[in-house]
């Protein structure tokens, strides 16, 4: 009733009106079955090599490939002579009579000015022995006309200390002896002065072994 006045009044003011139709139509929801296709994929793993580009250089000089060698420490022969000298002489404060019937104090040492001190202390005994050493090995690089190696001059030193220098030029003078070049005569005699007051002594014959272990370089020395 009111939109039919509402109607009537629009109508008269000229304004036109217009009324959506009921819809006759029903919607109808419907289920369909539609095939879906579903692709695999598969992950395959691949090696792919890897490539590096290395530069060239053109060189007309070979390279040299030195090999890697372990140098050996050097030795220090005046050092070792001098410890082996210690060793078999032996350090004494106060004098005393060596095997010989020599008197001596300190580190073998038979000089009677000092000997007649009647004792001597260790920095002492180790201060002269080490004077008495260089003066020994200046005589036997006089004596010697060969050449000879840091370790054969430092068992010969070791020698004439002990023996004295004239035993020293027995060993070395004469024919087929060291100063006629042959070296290997040291190794024949050498051992032979092992006597002192008459009798073999076991600490020269040790002390001989020593000196020719020295003469031939060896470095595993044992008193």
């Amino acid at each position: 009733m009111r939109a039919t006045i509402l109607a009537s009044i629009l109508g008269v003011l000229g304004f036109t009106t217009y009324s959506m139709p009921r819809s006759t139509h029903e919607v109808i929801f419907e289920r369909i079955e539609v095939p879906v296709v579903v692709k695999e994929y598969i992950i395959v793993t691949y090696k792919v090599p890897l490539i590096i580009e290395v530069p060239r250089y053109h060189s007309e000089e070979p390279i040299i490939v030195r090999p890697r060698v372990r140098e050996k420490a050097p030795v220090d022969w005046d050092r070792m002579m001098m410890e082996g000298v210690k060793y078999f002489e032996g350090y004494k404060s106060k004098k005393y009579y060596c095997c010989a019937g020599v008197a001596t104090i300190g580190y073998g040492c038979t000089k009677p000015d000092i000997v007649n001190k009647g004792s001597l202390s260790k920095s002492s005994a180790l201060r002269i022995l080490s004077n008495e050493i260089t003066n020994v090995r200046a005589r036997v690089r006089q004596a010697v006309t060969v050449d000879l190696t840091d370790n054969q001059l430092n068992a010969l030193t070791s020698f004439a200390f002990n023996c004295g220098m004239t035993n020293l030029n027995n060993l070395i003078s004469g024919p087929s002896r060291l100063n006629s070049g042959n070296y290997k005569s040291i190794e024949k005699l050498l051992p032979k002065y092992r006597m002192a007051g008459g009798k073999v002594r076991e600490g020269l014959e040790k002390r001989r072994a020593w000196e020719l272990s020295l003469w031939r370089g060896e470095t595993n020395l044992t008193h």
